[in-house]
């Protein structure tokens, strides 16, 4: 067995025969947990090629309206909501006027229509080619690409992105030392990642949504992290945990949906199961939640006192290159 990729101690299974129980990619797979950080890894580890691969034909973003995502501006929510839903989570809410932004795995583009609407200015990268097609027609600064195949300028970005990113990344040091390489001297790095450490994760253990097998190959808690960022050469400026009321209630959805391996799960991409009973019964069970919603929103307000605890579904970091000083 491999050593742990953030401090090299030894790892230990946690959890195993995990599966992809939102698109149907085929093929099990096992969490393993580092003894000494607590950092965990999926594996076996896709390659970047396959991963490539299967974000083009297994994400459910063939066939996005391109007028919605034009639209995405449109309706910026504002701090209030922001706080209260927790939106937070999509990092480039904080950008500021003026701001050179690039944003990491900027997917079908709803997050560069809305940077450029706060004013800043938008560049994207992510590899699949289904994003590709769209930042075309939307005329928008985007590369199809891994950030190491980045043609982007060095010392440009007065803000860089990367929200729910680095959990997919084969090598999240080298990642954060590439950010580094396209960040101006006093350019920020907000990065949003799932927590390992967060309560729900506690709650639900191996059926815990945010496993998200095999796209997801690292899972965070804060002291790996730390390591990491250390590693790196930059300091954490400001750390804490946000759960978006979104995924509390996917989450519920997905224990209800109970997909089989195999198959992809309506939630995600409206494709019905291939049993028509499976199929009647989950749209049964949605239809209930959905009339629940407005009640369950009311009681999610309990995700803000979680995430005060430290306790909360997602990292929200913001990072800063170390500046070394001189002996001059």
């Amino acid at each position: 067995m491999e050593k742990c990729k953030i401090c090299y101690g030894q790892l230990v299974r946690k959890y195993k025969n995990l599966f992809d129980n939102r698109h149907g990619y085929p093929g099990r797979f096992y969490i393993y947990q580092c003894r000494n950080c607590g950092f965990m890894e999926t594996f076996p580890q896709l390659r970047r090629n396959k991963l490539t691969q299967i974000y083009s034909k297994y994400y459910p973003r063939q066939n996005i309206d391109i007028k919605q995502v034009a639209l995405a501006g449109k309706n910026i929510p504002s701090p209030t909501e922001i706080y209260w839903k927790g939106l937070a989570t999509s990092c480039h809410f904080a950008t500021k006027k003026l701001d050179k932004v690039l944003d990491i795995g900027s997917g079908v583009g709803y997050s560069l229509v809305e940077i450029r609407k706060l004013g800043g200015e938008a560049w994207g990268i992510d590899p699949d080619n289904n994003a590709k097609k769209i930042a075309q027609r939307l005329k928008l600064k985007f590369h199809k690409a891994f950030l190491e195949n980045c043609p982007f300028p060095k010392n440009y970005f007065d803000l860089i992105t990367a929200s729910q990113v680095i959990e997919h990344e084969s090598n999240p040091l080298e990642f954060l030392n590439l950010c580094k390489e396209f960040l101006k001297d006093k350019g920020r790095i907000i990065l949003s990642f799932p927590n390992t450490d967060s309560l729900y994760r506690k709650i639900w253990g191996k059926n815990w949504l945010h496993w998200h097998i095999p796209y997801h190959l690292n899972h965070f808690n804060k002291k790996s992290f730390r390591i990491l960022a250390r590693n790196s050469g930059l300091k954490i400026v400001s750390i804490k945990t946000i759960t978006p009321n979104l995924w509390t209630i996917l989450q519920i959805k997905s224990l209800l949906n109970n997909p089989k391996e195999g198959t992809r799960d309506m939630m995600w991409n409206g494709v019905v199961q291939n049993s028509k009973d499976s199929g009647k019964k989950i749209s049964l069970l949605n239809t209930l939640l959905q009339r629940l919603l407005p009640q369950i929103e009311k009681l999610l307000v309990t995700n803000r006192f979680v995430d005060f605890l430290g306790l909360g579904e997602s990292f929200v970091i913001e990072l800063k290159v170390i500046k070394l000083r001189s002996n001059i």
